[in-house]
């Protein structure tokens, strides 16, 4: 499935002037020490992680401020309840939350999409940079906007250089609402209402197509270039008086056919540069040649552009699916090498 919304890291500023120590010892015990400012932390951690911005400083002004940032993956609501319960709070000065962080996906002329949503919620326009706002109020949101999968944490590099601040609604009413109407406003920033339905036929003289199956599943979802529609067993006319077996996948996506193609060719190579299927890509009835990819990279071979673009996989998909391609082609491996030894 196409994910195009979700929530970022939450996040709140926490003032001591007093217990500091204590408190420190319930926010390593929370989570982790991390030695990153507030910017560069806010632009590196995805929606399963929260953050705690930590000022501490002396009540009778004879030290300077210290500043610290603490990550982790329980609730900022767990880390309050223990300060109460430690009855640390009277130490704190401040805590003050920070607004709401979304980001969503589109395609295309972004600007256009912002200016629809804009439209539709109301806000303001602003520059992505700086990400770290505590003068916005923490009833607040910040819509920001990338061309990249988001089911993983986005790099500060690939979010649009513009976002959209919300002022007076929820940040869950606000991803409710885009979640909604997301289709709608990836059409606007396309220019077109219409994806695209390609199919990829995976050819494999071994016969490992449950294999091959479930890594094209994995690049798909990895990479979130849309929604599989169907899946079926064909034959292909490789020569006269001859077929072969494939198994074709019909996908449904938002995506230019040549960035599929682009993602096919990746998928044909192993780790070693070894091409060890093929996976065509069809459009409109149509092969989708390669030729174009020979074309744009003068010089190359059909294999090096095939393992840059299985790079450009491994780079770009989330974690757990770049471990479950590799655990895949293993087995592909040993598998080949039983039969190549019988």
């Amino acid at each position: 499935m196409l994910s195009l919304v979700r929530s970022g890291p939450e996040s709140l500023v926490l003032h001591a002037t007093d217990k500091v120590a204590e408190i420190k010892k319930s926010l390593n015990e929370w989570g982790s020490h991390i030695s990153l400012d507030p910017e560069r932390a806010l632009g590196i951690y995805g929606n399963n992680r929260r953050i705690i911005f930590f000022i501490s400083s002396s009540n009778l002004l004879t030290e300077e401020e210290e500043e610290e940032t603490y990550v982790s993956e329980n609730s900022i609501e767990l880390l309050l309840c223990t300060l109460i319960n430690r009855r640390l709070i009277s130490g704190v000065e401040e805590v003050k939350m920070m607004p709401g962080f979304i980001m969503m996906r589109l395609l295309g002329n972004i600007e256009n999409g912002i200016a629809s949503i804009h439209k539709d919620l109301g806000g303001e326009i602003i520059d992505r940079d700086p990400m770290f706002r505590n003068y916005i109020p923490g009833t607040s949101s910040v819509v920001y906007f990338t061309q990249k999968a988001i089911n993983r944490a986005v790099s500060v590099q690939d979010m649009y250089e513009k976002a959209l601040l919300i002022h007076h609604r929820s940040k869950g009413a606000i991803i409710q609402y885009l979640s909604v109407r997301g289709i709608e406003y990836l059409g606007d920033a396309m220019g077109t209402p219409d994806w695209n339905d390609v199919e990829i036929k995976i050819y494999d003289a071994n016969g490992h197509f449950d294999l091959h199956r479930q890594r094209l599943w994995m690049a798909a979802q990895g990479l979130q270039i849309g929604v599989v529609l169907a899946e079926r067993w064909g034959r292909d006319q490789a020569m006269v008086m001859m077929s072969v077996p494939i198994y074709l996948v019909k996908i449904f996506t938002p995506m230019e056919v040549q960035e599929i193609k682009r993602i096919a060719m990746g998928l044909e190579y192993n780790e070693m540069g070894q091409r060890f299927a093929d996976f065509d890509v069809f459009f409109r009835d149509k092969k989708v040649s390669a030729y174009t990819e020979l074309e744009s990279h003068p010089g190359m071979t059909r294999n090096e552009i095939g393992m840059l673009y299985r790079n450009e996989i491994m780079k770009n998909i989330d974690f757990d699916s770049m471990k479950e391609l590799l655990r895949l082609e293993s087995i592909i491996k040993e598998k080949s090498e039983i039969k190549s030894n019988n």
